[in-house]
């Protein structure tokens, strides 16, 4: 793998992306929005308790929206200026393209998600918050956003309109997202834990909690490296001149799939987590376990 092909990717898409005053409307929006989800609401005052619960409850329907503007000209501009075909030329493959352009969105989001620990600063004025819990918090964050930068980037390839890729990102992370409430739907029972097993809500909810959860974070990157390798079927087929998909790729798609759904359910037996509060809320110390 070509490392100084996918740097000089990630530097290109950085820069590119906060040379416009795009970026920075971009960031003042996602700070804007996530602190009213925050604080404007009035479950934050009556619960009276220095934590982001208020944002946790709407942050995977912010990302829905925000995670595609991001991603949606990573590809698509590229192919309606032409400029893919350049960066096809490089000395590298469609692999390492893409896994930068999937690295310099993650970096666009990262950046935006560092403005936005301003929530932190406010929550210590109003009070003491558990600083574990929000830095389990915040990394929830950040890989719950990294995982539908892969969704949107295969979204990306699909079209050279940036408009039809928002979209296609938007409905695709929707999917992700709202999938839990179908769960809530049909009731208890094995197909219902099953499509709550594969929302993006249910296993960032730990991370709220101040629980760092490896099976969570298998997740996360798991449906990200799904995204970036979707992306790259797509970009090397219509290289390749391949009009039609085939059956190939989306059985070789649903078996990658089915294996990242069964590594996350092995690492979930497995209990593998870290407690991060500050009085280790989720843990069982020394004395409990002589009793147990």
């Amino acid at each position: 793998m070509n490392r100084h092909a996918i740097t000089a990717v990630v530097r290109r898409e950085l820069a590119g992306y906060f040379s416009s005053p795009t970026a920075y409307v971009f960031i003042t929006l996602f700070v804007f929005l996530s602190g009213v989800a925050a604080f404007w609401n009035e479950r934050f005052f009556a619960r009276n308790l220095a934590n982001l619960d208020t944002l946790n409850a709407w942050y995977p329907a912010l990302l829905m929206f925000l995670v595609p503007a991001i991603t949606m000209s990573s590809w698509a501009e590229e192919r309606k200026q032409g400029t893919d075909e350049l960066l096809l030329t490089l000395p590298a493959g469609e692999r390492e393209i893409l896994i930068g352009k999937f690295l310099g969105c993650c970096g666009i989001y990262a950046i935006c998600l560092g403005f936005a620990g301003c929530h932190a600063l406010v929550l210590a004025m109003l009070g003491r918050p558990d600083f574990g819990v929000m830095a389990s918090t915040y990394f929830g964050y950040l890989l719950a956003g990294t995982a539908l930068c892969g969704v949107g980037l295969a979204a990306s390839t699909l079209s050279s309109n940036p408009t039809i890729s928002f979209i296609a990102s938007a409905a695709a992370c929707g999917v992700l997202v709202s999938i839990g409430l179908l769960a809530d739907l049909l009731g208890p029972g094995a197909g219902a834990d099953l499509l709550r097993a594969l929302s993006v809500p249910a296993h960032l909810e730990s991370f709220g909690r101040g629980v760092v959860d490896l099976a969570d974070a298998a997740y996360f990157v798991g449906v990200g490296a799904l995204g970036v390798w979707a992306a790259v079927q797509i970009v090397r087929r219509r290289r390749a001149g391949a009009l039609s998909i085939g059956l190939h790729a989306p059985v070789r798609l649903a078996s990658l799939t089915v294996a990242v759904g069964a590594l996350v359910v092995l690492l979930g037996r497995t209990g593998l987590r870290a407690d991060a509060t500050s009085e280790r809320l989720w843990s069982v110390d020394a004395s409990a376990r002589r009793i147990i």
